[in-house]
């Protein structure tokens, strides 16, 4: 297993996840039925992507992460006539660019489900989501992110994904 890993966020990003500089992982490789972690070491750099907001340096076209940080941008998403269509291209995007295309909404299913300011049917904008990513093909990530703990879990979990993309690619 490589002991570093660069995990490449677009410029673009308006509420960046940071990310640990160490981080232990799972090697089953060398021997899938033990348990053995190794600690990884993770840079983070910034560069404008055209596809998605993480991805790892060297595994391109494996696995990409596109954030979504509330229910108000998904419901902006999916269910505006301006934006819908945009929102379809970047999926499509999202899948033709690597094998494990991936969405990470923050929030929780009972977050999602609470009427909120900018979303007066949150059922439907729900709907919509589960709808288009399973017809693109494209993993859902549901993380809760509200507080500065769920915020680092969140880019635990996105590295952790990301590493997974490249390892079963591998």
């Amino acid at each position: 297993m490589k002991k570093e890993w660069t995990i490449v966020q677009d410029t673009r990003e308006k509420k960046p996840l940071r990310f640990p500089a160490n981080l232990r992982v799972l090697d089953d490789h060398t021997a899938p039925h033990r348990v053995r972690m190794v600690t990884v070491r993770l840079h983070t750099v910034k560069e404008k992507l055209d596809t998605g907001d993480y991805l790892l340096r060297g595994f391109e076209s494996t696995t990409i992460i596109e954030r979504k940080g509330s229910l108000r941008e998904v419901a902006n998403n999916c269910l505006s006539r301006a934006d819908r269509p945009r929102f379809v291209e970047c999926l499509t995007r999202l899948r033709d660019s690597c094998k494990h295309p991936v969405i990470m909404l923050e929030g929780t299913p009972l977050s999602m489900a609470r009427v909120q300011r900018g979303v007066q049917e949150p059922d439907a904008a729900v709907d919509a989501l589960l709808r288009l990513v399973r017809e693109y093909r494209i993993e859902l990530l549901l993380l809760p992110g509200s507080t500065h703990s769920h915020r680092r879990a969140c880019a635990n979990w996105v590295a952790r994904a990301l590493i997974a993309g490249a390892l079963n690619d591998a």
